[in-house]
């Protein structure tokens, strides 16, 4: 399913871009889809930060209090694999938001052509990159997506989940460690392992494999079992090996 965020400060305007999203999948049988609409650019970063990101963000450019483009920067900046298509009266505001990797920057009024244009890149753009996320529960309600390929390792600490990702730290507060190995293995089957008690492990961020210790790219060390040293070397050929014919 495809999720779609709208958000244009014109209630008239929202209304029509929704009905043009509708039109394309009502066209795309095979795709489904879940539409936000945000009249106010406040309660779309409200929601952004509460519940994660959309697939798909469709943005009026200028709105009162801040531009599209600010908030397309604010997507950016969580490193959410969102595609952007930006909708304006001019096209003054059309290198701010390309530097921002927009997949469309269409002119209002537009018709139906030119939308379903901007929204088949857009999903062309979506299906290529093939993101998986993991939503987790940090606390407060708040729900954050994570991209797997991010997750360098997960520990539980004192009925704790913490997961450990490239550029940051969170804690699980929902998910037991198993169900969190379930989800992984359903996302990318055999890239997450369990070398010891209490760890789930990144087999794509794995730096080197001792007898006694995973060195992971971050240089953090996870202590395994003298035995387990074969079985865990040979999982991490094989994953590395299959990495490389997928590219």
């Amino acid at each position: 399913m495809f999720t779609i965020a709208i958000c244009d400060d014109h209630e008239v305007q929202l209304k029509l871009i929704g009905e043009a999203v509708d039109r394309y999948f009502a066209a795309s049988s095979h795709l489904t889809y879940e539409v936000s609409a945000f009249s106010d650019p406040s309660a779309f970063l409200e929601s952004l930060e509460a519940s994660g990101g959309w697939d798909i963000v469709i943005l009026d450019v200028c709105m009162p209090g801040m531009l599209g483009t600010s908030l397309a920067r604010g997507i950016r900046q969580r490193h959410d694999r969102t595609e952007i298509i930006f909708l304006s009266v001019s096209r003054e505001y059309a290198v701010d938001a390309f530097s921002v990797n927009a997949v469309h920057y269409l002119m209002k009024p537009f018709s139906q052509d030119d939308f379903n244009e901007a929204m088949n890149r857009a999903v062309s753009a979506f299906l290529a990159i093939k993101p998986r996320k993991l939503l987790l529960q940090i606390g407060n309600g708040t729900v954050k997506a994570v991209d797997i390929e991010d997750i360098l390792y997960i520990e539980s600490v004192a009925y704790r989940r913490v997961v450990h990702t490239a550029d940051a730290i969170y804690e699980e507060a929902r998910m037991t460690l198993a169900k969190l190995g379930e989800k992984l293995e359903e996302l990318s089957p055999g890239q997450f392992i369990q070398p010891y008690r209490g760890y789930i492990v990144n087999l794509s961020a794995i730096k080197t494999i001792s007898t006694d210790r995973i060195v992971m790219q971050n240089g953090d060390s996870i202590i395994i079992k003298r035995g387990d040293f074969r079985r865990l070397r040979e999982q991490f050929f094989q994953w590395s090996f299959k990495a490389k014919d997928s590219v």
